[in-house]
């Protein structure tokens, strides 16, 4: 029941997973949150005209003082038919069509043309294309999710597909674009063909603009905006009409971003990055857009101190007043006594991105009142910007997205594709938090690696084709395996890493922290370490030329509920992001969190839900399931256990002395037989060891990852140690035997005052619950079994 219940739970995080079956009778044409459409958002998007390539022309250029490439080279894929494959000139490695519609300028001819796209001959590539590539059989499986709207790859049924096949082959038409890196001009005769030194980028509109938008132009979907003009560092330049076209609505009726905002919004004035391509009549056609600002280096504010910084994380980042929607912000966290990031141009920094829920009368429904989320790692590059010369961040998200309705597609995606995309993006429905961590290019590279064998997986749903959400495989679960077998591949590579001393020390917190984080039972899960095993490096990087040895053994995933709790911290992407976060934090890495809510925000049916942990929309009861959770289930540090220990030595110390002065201790114990003594030690440890020290430390005092400062910690150990103190005169009311005496006596409330200290500040070092517990039952077992009370 339990396992039913989270997979229920999670299959909502991103609206990616597996919904439940509907009554669709009665659901009107448009659909609603509550009756959504029987087809795939993907399928409703297809009937407009401006959500297929073929509307777009490549002749048609826009003018080249508007408007500038998307990116040097972009193509759209073709997926090979079997009989292409099979052909006697065609290569038997993974390969397929790319469309070319942007090319360097030395290349132009090249546009229009229809070219071979394979790997470059690396020995990391290939191996890893050896290593994800598999036979696709579609099942019952692939069936159900179909019949739920989910958009299945049924193109590659049959197939043995590797990644760039899969990546072809995973929507039903072939309108895919992508960013290619690491381009190479061969010629195979009788053809030319493009290889590849790394994973392509999802990326929506092949040109894009720098505007602010003026109003409606009076025709249908046609808008006045007027271009930056970087003479005057203003939105003073041309005007033109463009089209934002209205695209039908998803399954559940909503569209993903309502330009009705975009003049009112109080980012207009900063301008919107807009991409796209003219259409047959020559007008520009918008296909994604992003607020300007999202990409902007100075921060609004800035946060100083760690521990000011981890307080930000747990309550400011998303509480009320952050979710106004239309709003951006951007909010520099800086540890205690580190500089500020300068952020220099090529400056690379790992991304962690969290969106949250779609609130409002149009909103999605939150069960268990848990607004679960979606998390994935991506990467921010600091260019310089075309039009306004100035230093911004390019983002990309490296996404581990299951199955869905919408056609998104696992992998690495431009902020154009998975963001601001008309038909895709999520900029406008979902409030997001984009958190940047400057850190060394070889951490980025090992990343971005693992999770593109985790995509390419979940893309041939490793040859189910389909990838299903559940308590151990999800976005957050796996982006989590990324990291730790990045990280641990990292570690054990040691000096073979050119890094300095001080980041190769950096790297070895970060890795003992994560591996604390994702093993919170000092066990790793069975799959992870598996799959490491796999993927063992000799180097890392997509673009390096060091070898990778991938082992051709299939990798494993678990369902079992036992390995979804031995990784219990990544279940809910809300924990994930903010754990993440802070360890980033505590190490001294300075972070970037950029904050938004439904851009541009001009919808009044929709409102921005946070995301969650558990039972998140009930705050009471989610803090203190997180905080039984955390006691229980601790991060163990040895420096925790030695300040216990000294804790324990101490209070010893103190209170045995003062117990015999007071007379409250008899100068000889008298201690019953063993065989009697260890039934009722095991019952003492139970309550009032375990019970109470749940009751007043676990649920009272905050935990390392409330982000409360030492001196705001003062009130609540005073509150815990009072009402310790205070409850065992009410306890002795219950009793009828000689500890109604004791428990009442000042003697021993002077003592259990000095137990309540001892535990607490035990509790708050290690940050278990088993030190005070420990140190409760041993107290007890003294006092009671010592004066056969018990």
């Amino acid at each position: 029941m339990l396992t039913w219940w989270l997979s229920a739970l999670l299959a909502c995080c991103l609206g990616q997973g597996l919904l439940s079956p509907l009554a669709f009778s009665g659901a009107s044409p448009l659909g609603t949150p509550t009756h959504p459409l029987p087809q795939s958002s993907e399928a409703l998007a297809r009937r407009s005209p401006w959500s297929r390539p073929e509307s777009y022309p490549l002749s048609q250029r826009p003018r080249a003082d508007l408007y500038r490439p998307s990116a040097e080279w972009i193509g759209r894929l073709v997926l090979p038919t079997p009989a292409e494959i099979a052909a006697p000139q065609a290569p038997q490695d993974d390969w397929v069509w790319v469309v070319l519609e942007q090319t360097p300028e030395a290349q132009q001819g090249l546009i229009g043309e229809r070219l071979r796209l394979r790997w470059a001959d690396l020995p990391h590539l290939q191996q890893l294309v050896a290593t994800v590539s598999t036979e696709i059989r579609l099942g019952e499986e692939a069936r159900r999710a179909a019949a739920q709207a989910n958009v299945v790859p049924t193109r590659l049924d049959g197939r043995r597909a590797g990644p760039l096949q899969t990546l072809a082959g995973s929507r039903p038409g072939d309108d895919l674009s992508v960013q290619l890196e690491g381009v190479s001009l061969a010629t195979t005769l009788p053809t030319q063909e493009l290889r590849i030194a790394s994973p392509p980028v999802q990326i929506t509109g092949r040109w894009q603009g720098l505007v602010t938008v003026q109003g409606p132009a009076g025709g249908a979907d046609l808008w006045r905006v007027r271009h930056y003009r970087a003479a005057t560092d203003r939105f003073d330049g041309e005007e033109e009409t463009i089209r934002l076209p209205s695209l039908p609505p998803d399954r559940f009726g909503r569209r993903l971003i309502d330009p009705a905002g975009l003049v009112g919004s109080p980012l207009n004035g900063q301008g919107w990055l807009i991409q796209g391509a003219p259409a047959a009549d020559g007008v520009f056609t918008v296909q994604a857009l992003h607020p300007y600002a999202f990409f902007q280096l100075t921060p609004t504010r800035a946060v100083r101190g760690t521990e000011p910084a981890l307080a930000f994380l747990q309550r400011d980042n998303w509480s009320p007043a952050s979710l106004q929607r239309g709003t951006l912000f951007s909010t520099a966290l800086i540890p205690a006594g580190e500089p500020a990031p300068g952020w220099r141009l090529g400056e690379r920094a790992l991304l962690m991105h969290l969106f949250g829920g779609i609130g409002g009368p149009d909103g999605e429904p939150t069960p268990g009142w848990t607004a679960t989320g979606h998390f994935s790692f991506g990467e921010a590059r600091v260019v310089r910007d075309g039009f306004t010369g100035r230093h911004r961040l390019a983002i990309r998200y490296h996404q581990i997205y299951a199955t869905n309705p919408n056609g998104i597609v696992a992998g690495s995606q431009d902020w154009s594709a998975y963001a601001g995309s008309l038909q895709r993006g999520w900029i406008g429905l979902r409030p997001f938090s984009d958190v940047l961590v400057p850190i060394g290019g070889e951490v980025l590279d090992a990343i971005a690696l693992q999770a593109e064998i985790l995509a390419a997986r979940y893309r041939s749903g490793d040859g189910t084709g389909v990838a299903l959400v559940t308590p151990s495989t999800s976005c957050v679960q796996d982006s989590g395996q990324a990291l730790w077998i990045a990280i641990r591949q990292l570690r054990d590579r040691g000096d073979a890493i050119p890094m300095s001393a001080f980041d190769r020390e950096r790297l070895r917190e970060l890795g003992l922290a994560f591996d604390r984080l994702l093993k919170p039972f000092g066990q790793v899960r069975g799959d992870w370490a598996h799959n490491a095993a796999r993927t063992l490096a000799a180097g890392t990087g997509t673009g390096s030329t060091a070898s990778i040895r991938l082992d051709p053994d299939l990798f494993q995933t678990s369902q079992s509920l036992r390995d979804a709790l031995l990784s219990w911290r990544s279940i809910m992407p809300r924990s994930a992001h903010d754990l993440f976060a802070a360890e980033f934090l505590r190490v001294g890495l300075p972070l970037l969190v950029v904050r938004s809510n439904q851009i541009p925000g001009g919808n009044p049916r929709l409102e921005p839900i946070a995301p969650t942990v558990l039972f998140g929309q009930l705050p009471l009861v989610s803090t203190l399931l997180g905080r039984l959770g955390d006691s229980l289930f601790p991060q163990w540090t040895p420096m925790g256990s030695l300040w216990s220990l000294v804790i324990l030595s101490g209070y010893g110390l103190l209170a045995f002395p003062l117990a015999r002065r007071s007379g409250l201790l008899p100068r000889r114990w008298h201690w019953a037989p063993w065989r009697q003594l260890l039934p009722r030690a095991v019952v003492l440890f139970l309550f009032p060891a375990l019970g109470e020290e749940l009751l007043f430390r676990a649920l009272l005092l905050p935990t390392r990852f409330d982000g409360v400062g030492v001196m705001a910690q003062v009130p609540w150990v005073a509150l815990s140690v009072g009402l310790f103190v205070a409850w065992h005169p009410l306890l002795a009311r219950t009793r009828r035997d000689p500890l109604r005496t004791l428990l009442a006596d000042r003697r021993f409330l002077v003592q259990a005052t000095l137990l309540g200290l001892a535990c607490s500040l035990a509790y708050l070092v290690s940050g278990s619950i088993w030190p005070p517990v420990l140190i409760h039952w041993l107290t007890v077992v003294v006092w009671l079994l010592g004066h056969r009370l018990a």
